[in-house]
């Protein structure tokens, strides 16, 4: 197989994300870009030149209705729930039939290709419980990304070592149950708190940035922002709640930051 070359797998992932765009557009789903894709959007006017995944965000009653109600001819949502083996909290929009990807600790037993991730957001009462909550979750999350391995096909040329921790894997999970069992606890403390009653919330499905809070004001509203050679939607408090997360988001990071996120991730076109 062929690997894809960034600019490749960005246009990809921008296909992927323009049909999201049109299915929600089409049936009044909200949802915002996110993370890095805004940053791309307000610095760079479309992806950082060395970025290689795409990011959106979607309150909690909106991802319930895109999952539920998410068509497509040549797409398909794969999530925890639809599929038992996807050990993550969030959804992904994946381009199977084209493309596909390598890695010792796929998130899903499916084959599956380039992706776009959708991270729901939920309702917080407050900041001590938030912490306290936002901990917890982190240390069951570590659990269930280490039992990622069950999901790798084993190969012939796989060492030794990885054929084994692959097994070893399977076997402590008991096939899938104890990390399936552990996602549905994560996602009904994420969910403890009502979205629409909550003043403020924050994105617990992915707990790389701590226990933010954002307030509910920064998303009364959604605006078009220009992304490479066509729009989409972002929160009209995008500038307030980048800076919560990255500071000075429009300062270049060092030379030697600038590198892909996704970099133990291969991504192929099939054969």
């Amino acid at each position: 197989m062929q690997e894809l070359t960034l600019k490749e797998l960005q246009q990809v992932s921008l296909n992927i994300l323009k049909d999201v765009h049109a299915f929600c557009v089409a049936n009044n789903i909200t949802y915002s870009i996110a993370y890095g894709t805004l940053i791309g959007a307000l610095r760079h006017k479309g992806f950082i030149p060395w970025d290689d995944d795409v990011d959106i965000v979607m309150p909690r009653p909106d991802f319930e209705r895109f999952c539920k109600k998410y068509k497509s001819d040549k797409l398909r949502l794969i999530y925890y729930g639809n599929d038992k083996t996807a050990l993550a909290a969030f959804a992904r929009v994946v381009e199977c039939d084209e493309t596909d990807y390598q890695t010792e600790r796929p998130w899903t037993v499916q084959r599956s290709g380039v992706w776009i991730d959708i991270f729901p957001l939920d309702g917080i009462l407050n900041q001590e419980e938030y912490s306290k909550r936002y901990s917890r979750m982190k240390r069951i999350s570590w659990f269930v990304y280490k039992f990622r391995r069950q999901n790798h096909h084993i190969v012939f040329s796989d060492s030794w070592w990885s054929k084994t921790k692959t097994i070893i894997a399977k076997i402590i999970g008991l096939n899938g149950l104890l990390p399936s069992a552990l996602l549905k606890l994560i996602v009904a403390m994420m969910t403890k708190y009502d979205y629409d009653t909550c003043a403020e919330y924050g994105q617990m499905s992915c707990l790389d940035d701590g226990p933010i809070i954002f307030s509910k004001e920064d998303f009364q509203d959604t605006v078009l922002l220009d992304f490479e050679d066509t729009q989409f939607y972002a929160m009209n408090g995008y500038d307030k709640v980048l800076r919560q997360v990255y500071g000075d988001y429009m300062q270049m990071p060092p030379e030697d930051k600038r590198v892909p996120k996704q970099y133990w991730i291969k991504f192929y076109w099939k054969d």
